[in-house]
């Protein structure tokens, strides 16, 4: 961003900055403990809030402000930090002290990577040469895609990614419809390498939009992107031992490229789930899902709305609509708990997003404790304990504490219209279903122009729509947030593994599954990002995941060819024996507790969608490939 010089706009920057993380900031500055201790030592972080003051006494915010400014005067003016290296030791304490709560030792080679300092035991990837002809072919430019061109661009890989659309960005190109926005913190939301000037605490999809395909212009990927461009069908060739993917190209006409390796980059939230309702067709005004919003927008002022569906979509869309239109109708099947995030629709001050490009120590600081908050802070919160006795309503104390602070919340919030309180009160346990945050939803809910129906469309009518409990609600829009099908991965994609095997039928339709999400028995060289068991239903970014995902893909694929090979393919026994302990640990967690119904699971009642380990659990398995789990070869001829 352009910055307008201000004699002091450090001064503005650190009245705005975050106190705990300005802590951290000085031990490093400074090379003194003493700023993670005694008076210095800030409260415990509350929920999703960044504690911005640390809870101290507005002298001790003083000192600490007054401190970071003389440090950071002295260190722009070229002091270096004295303690560009902390141990692992004190980096955990830092973190620790920082957020008010013990952070487990295991965390320190997250820290360390976070904060861009060299490995404890010095390991580096190491780059294998690449044979000639070696190159790679990227299915979607979104996020996933972009993180694997950048991967694959840096080992010296040469590639090529289709995407069908005509620009890259993904479901943040899709998704435009009023209030869309990300959930997950903008600086957390954003690749670790690629940090962002954004203007909001949490960005709206146009901004993440912008922020993408500046990341693909300024890493050269671009011209490596072939837009319009559709894969029907993926087979690997035996003899030849690379991939053959059949597409439909820009001029509609058939196509065939091959490569060496296959990513797909196709993600999960990009085949819109529309309910068959009889009647649609006959509806006389607009109707469309959420990620098929019109570009051009709809006229909604003094109109009758009607919104299906009360998930992350929805809640994003009433808030944003409702002092527009003349009623608003939400059709809610169940309830769905939704927690407060004080930052939500806030701007970044510009003193501020100065000093997040001007330090990037105070930025990565920042990022790491939003990373414990949004990730696995949660994750006591989703195990069953078997003797504890919750009715159906929570599964553990720490649970239950979760449900009486978000019942409290959520009655203050209603205000006057605590008669809507059994209808928006789940009676499952919090986190039984993806944890939204709140962004008005029950104020929305309150107000006199809308009206909450709990059950499901059964047929639409040329001016309304009647629901189960046979009520007809008159409306000239029908907004329907259903959600995706997330749980048929790569659909309708054919690939085609060896001896002619077939994905799809490999996986039955909807049970994918893939070692670390990201590798198949059957299918050598192709790699899967956002695969089966990579989301975190505890929080934390998809960018993370995505990250260690191509880290992992990357370790392989150069151990691979510095041992003279070009084909990996994972052993049967090391899938399996994986996805066992995937289902087992998924059996103690919330998705599984009886009355939870969530699209993490397939048709089968297999929660296919989450990963149920911890994130510094997911981040130790993706560190380094193990080729003993792997089976390496060359092609038949080669």
């Amino acid at each position: 961003m352009q910055h307008t010089e201000h004699p002091d706009w450090l001064t503005e920057a650190l009245e705005a900055a975050n106190v705990p993380t300005l802590a951290c900031l000085l031990v490093q500055l400074t090379g003194e403990r003493s700023w993670i201790e005694g008076k210095f030592i800030p409260t415990r972080t509350r929920g999703m809030d960044d504690n911005d003051s640390g809870g101290l006494p507005d002298d001790v915010q003083r000192e600490i402000r007054d401190a970071a400014h003389a440090a950071l005067t002295r260190h722009f003016g070229g002091e270096p930090a004295r303690l560009k290296n902390p141990s692992d030791a004190l980096l955990v304490e830092m973190m620790s002290v920082s957020l008010g709560e013990t952070v487990p030792a295991t965390y320190a080679p997250m820290i360390r990577a976070d904060l861009d300092l060299p490995a404890a035991d010095g390991r580096e990837l190491a780059h294998a040469p690449v044979p000639e002809g070696f190159r790679g072919l990227i299915i979607g430019a979104g996020i996933s895609g972009l993180c694997a061109a950048i991967q694959l661009a840096e080992a010296g890989i040469p590639y090529t990614i289709v995407e069908r659309h005509d620009r890259s960005g993904g479901v943040w190109l899709e998704n435009r419809y009023p209030g869309a926005a990300c959930d997950v913190p903008s600086h957390l939301y954003s690749f670790s390498f690629a940090p962002y000037d954004w203007s909001r605490f949490f960005a709206g999809s146009r901004e993440i939009h912008g922020y993408l395909e500046k990341v693909a212009g300024d890493h050269d990927i671009t011209r490596h992107i072939r837009f319009g461009v559709e894969v029907t069908e993926a087979r690997f060739d035996e003899a030849a031992g690379e991939w053959t993917a059949f597409v439909t190209n820009e001029t509609g006409e058939s196509e065939t490229l091959r490569a060496s390796i296959l990513i797909s980059g196709v993600g999960a939230f990009n085949k819109p789930r529309l309910p068959n309702i009889p009647g649609l067709d006959t509806f006389k005004g607009p109707s469309f899902h959420t990620a098929n919003y019109p570009d051009e927008g709809v006229p909604l002022e003094g109109r009758n709305v009607v919104l299906i569906g009360n998930g992350a979509s929805a809640m994003q869309v009433a808030p944003a609509i409702v002092d527009t239109v003349a009623s608003l109708t939400i059709v809610q099947r169940t309830p769905q708990w939704a927690a407060p995030f004080p930052k939500f629709g806030q701007s970044i001050p510009t003193p501020l997003r100065r000093l997040l490009d001007a330090v990037p120590l105070y930025r990565r600081w920042y990022r790491i404790r939003l990373s414990w908050a949004f990730n696995d802070k949660l994750y006591e919160a989703l195990q069953q304990d078997p003797a504890w006795d919750g009715h159906g309503r929570s599964i553990n104390p720490i649970n239950e504490a979760h449900r009486k602070g978000l019942e409290a919340y959520i009655t203050a919030e209603l205000g006057a219209a605590k008669h809507l309180l059994p209808q928006v009160i789940p009676d499952y346990p919090p986190f039984g279903k993806r944890m939204l945050l709140d962004n008005g939803w029950f104020r929305t809910l309150a107000k006199d122009n809308v009206s909450l129906v709990t059950g499901s469309v059964v047929e639409a009518l040329p001016d309304g729509v009647r629901t189960q409990d046979a009520a007809v609600h008159k409306a000239d829009v029908l907004i329907w947030a259903t959600g995706f099908d997330v749980v048929n991965l790569l659909a309708p994609m054919k690939v085609v593994g060896l001896g002619g095997r077939e994905l799809h039928k490999d996986w039955k339709g909807d049970d994918a599954r893939a070692y670390l999400g990201t590798v198949i028995p059957g299918y050598p060289n192709f790699f899967c990002l956002y695969g089966p068991n990579t989301q975190f239903g505890h929080g934390g970014s998809l960018i993370t995941v995505l990250e260690r995902q191509m880290h992992y893909v990357m370790s392989l694929i150069q151990q691979t060819l510095a041992a003279g090979a070009t084909q990996v393919e994972v052993r049967e026994e090391v899938h399996d024996a994986y996805n066992v302990k995937v289902d087992q640990t998924h059996a103690g967690m919330v998705w599984t507790y009886p009355g939870v119904e969530t699209y993490y699971k397939n048709s089968k009642g297999r929660v296919v969608v989450n990963n149920p380990f911890r994130i510094i659990d997911f981040w130790t398995m993706t560190e380094t490939a193990d080729l003993g789990e792997y089976i390496l070869g060359r092609p038949a001829h080669g």
